[in-house]
């Protein structure tokens, strides 16, 4: 089938930037401030009790419950056994896995919690957020580095584009601990993202509106090398780029002159597999932008955008472009 164009319809964020996409728009109209999160009333995000949650799986909840709201994605807009969902994350649960290893450890493998023990996988956010809100289609965990976020992004991009979804939520989260802590590239937040892409066709079949094309995603060793990938299956160069975002702890990245680029890490902490995909809603607003915003400095309203993840697990990029009125 012919590939669709893939639009960004909804974003929902928690963490250093605020909660959900107003608490974004400020942050690219004051400047990055960031500052850890308030504490989230789960109940204004799920619906019942839920008897434990591990703090990465209440971020990621509460991020794909705004996500779908922002899109405004109801039961009735789309068959849920074609919407699925690919998430990333660093660490995982890891709260949940240190307090589990703490238990087996004092107490033995018996008297060990076996509801911490479920809640300790690196995919229980995913199947969380597939159960509560009822995502049918396929499911996707990536448990890598930093890049997990945009690698899930990829994946969301590529089943779309093969026509096997026609909404994918691509997610992302991290919770810091003490131990983990030690290991951040500048001040660790905690922090978790989603995003909700479609297929052009079926958006407009709803009446909704796409924020930015994700044009083309890369994955590779380097960040230089993820970019010139991503930009590859965008068709686009280097120098047609207004606007990059490098979620990234090391130099190394060869951009052109005069580029607005921002260090993300920089601006505003290690968020982990979430650092990025934060970026990439932060993306998607610049070029849904009337006029741009004063404190990034762009000249004019960027046409196309790339944000870049990467540590020693890998990299992974992916270009946004501008939907055209």
């Amino acid at each position: 089938m012919t590939a669709s164009r893939i639009f960004v319809t909804g974003i929902g964020t928690v963490g250093p930037l605020g909660i959900g996409r107003d608490s974004l728009a400020a942050t690219l109209a004051k400047g990055f401030e960031p500052v850890a999160a308030p504490a989230l009333r789960i109940e204004d995000f799920v619906t019942g009790a839920k008897t434990y949650l591990d703090p990465t799986s209440a971020m990621v909840l509460a991020a794909t419950s705004l996500a779908l709201r922002d899109a405004k994605l109801t039961p009735e807009s789309a068959s849920r056994d074609a919407v699925g969902m690919s998430f990333g994350t660093k660490f995982g649960n890891i709260a949940t896995q240190e307090s589990y290893l703490k238990m087996l450890r004092e107490q033995g493998a018996k008297l060990a919690s076996p509801l911490l023990f479920i809640h300790a996988y690196p995919n229980t956010s995913l199947s969380l957020a597939a159960i509560e809100f009822k995502l049918m289609g396929t499911s996707f965990n990536f448990n890598s580095g930093r890049a997990a976020g945009v690698e899930a992004l990829a994946q969301a991009f590529d089943e779309l584009r093969a026509g096997k979804m026609t909404v994918m939520l691509a997610g992302a989260g991290d919770t810091y601990t003490q131990t983990t802590r030690r290991g951040a590239s500048a001040q660790a937040f905690d922090a978790a993202a989603t995003l909700v892409l479609e297929r052009e066709l079926d958006v407009l079949k709803r009446g909704a509106r796409g924020m930015a094309e994700v044009a083309g995603c890369g994955l590779a060793r380097t960040a230089d090398e993820a970019l010139s990938r991503a930009l590859a299956q965008a068709s686009l160069g280097r120098p047609q780029l207004d606007w990059l975002l490098v979620d990234a702890p090391t130099d190394g990245l060869a951009v052109s002159a005069g580029l607005k680029a921002v260090d993300f890490v920089k601006a505003v902490g290690d968020c982990g597999a979430a650092g990025a995909l934060t970026g990439v809603a932060l993306a998607a607003l610049v070029l849904d932008a009337t006029t741009p915003p004063a404190r990034l400095g762009l000249a004019e309203s960027p046409v196309a955008a790339a944000v870049v993840s990467a540590d020693e697990s890998g990299a992974a990029a992916v270009v946004l472009r501008r939907i055209a009125s």
